[in-house]
């Protein structure tokens, strides 16, 4: 029996195996599974996003699958504020595991959502013009790294989205994003509750081989059957129907790739997705990592131990 509220954040990359372990360390620590993957969230989303079948989830409560319904589209902030609430509802004597391969949610649970200030439109209008110009991304970018050189350090030049953001932020508040953030960082609040972060890791190329048999059970089980009856609803340009697995079954269907090219495509962008989680959680230096083949004992163990403590 648990004290009082503890969370565990299971975490990594997708086709790992993070569900398995938590839905086992849920039934066996009298636990509840929080979701924490951004497409999970969204309704009649099901195969493409791996969901956990019905059958798993009458094993232990799950919060938070399956509750955004269409057009609503879910952002970082709105995913804290739903988390929070959800917590107010489970028993303080369950142990929380909160499962997921979406770095940016994990993070916005445990350090806080900067408050988001109104963007005046007419500089949203000025950035967006000059990131649309010839050679305006560079230009933004050297004005970011000349004006905030920690900040635009960290930020790649073909990352349009957060050079536009940053700029923005810089002219509407006459203050550096670095400024910003430390002034963030002087009045976040901690996380409320005793916290411990695992995951299941893989050699890449087994995990490669994973992606590509979980890729192949999905197209098994009705994935373009799934996208069909999607875009007949006229939900082809709904936020979740650009993630991985949606958007190639979607040029599949518009007969723009072959049902060959269609797995070989899944698969390929399933691991780029793997990568670029998995270059996330590598800056959490809080993770513990298990193998993912033969670590589970141990960090059942180390599940139990802090549960206990």
């Amino acid at each position: 029996m648990v004290a009082s509220r503890k969370v565990i954040f299971v975490v990594g990359a997708t086709a790992t195996g993070k569900s398995e372990w938590a839905l086992k360390l849920a039934q066996e620590f009298n636990g509840v599974i929080v979701n924490c993957d951004s497409i999970q969230l969204y309704k009649h989303v099901d195969i493409g996003a791996a969901k956990p079948s019905k059958e798993e989830m009458k094993l232990v409560p799950h919060y938070l699958f399956d509750y955004v319904l269409p057009p609503h589209e879910m952002t970082a902030g709105k995913y804290h504020r739903d988390f929070f609430n959800c917590l107010k509802e489970i028993p303080e004597d369950k142990a929380v595991f909160v499962v997921g391969g979406t770095g940016f949610y994990f993070m916005a649970i445990e350090k806080g959502m900067y408050p988001v200030l109104p963007m005046p439109a007419e500089i949203q209008k000025q950035v967006a013009d000059e990131l649309a110009a010839d050679g305006g991304a560079e230009k933004l970018h050297q004005e970011l790294l000349v004006k905030d050189p920690e900040y635009g350090a960290k930020i790649h030049l073909s990352d349009h989205y957060r050079i536009g953001r940053a700029i923005e932020l810089m002219r509407s508040q006459n203050k550096t994003v670095t400024q910003i953030q430390k002034e963030f960082a002087d009045v976040q609040e901690k996380f409320p509750y005793p916290l411990l972060k695992i995951g299941p890791s893989w050699d890449r190329e087994v995990l490669k081989d994973r992606i590509h048999l979980r890729t192949e059970k999905m197209l098994q089980q009705g994935l373009l059957e799934e996208v069909k009856s999607l875009l007949d609803q006229g939900l082809e340009t709904w936020a979740p129907m650009s993630s991985v697995g949606y958007k190639e079954s979607i040029a599949h269907l518009k007969g723009e790739l072959t049902s060959q090219d269609l797995l070989q495509e899944i698969s390929k962008n399933t691991r780029q997705l793997a990568k670029r989680q998995r270059t996330w959680f590598q800056r959490d230096k809080d993770i513990h990592w298990f193998a993912g083949a033969t670590g589970f004992p141990e960090a059942r163990d180390m599940v139990e131990k802090f549960l206990n403590s």
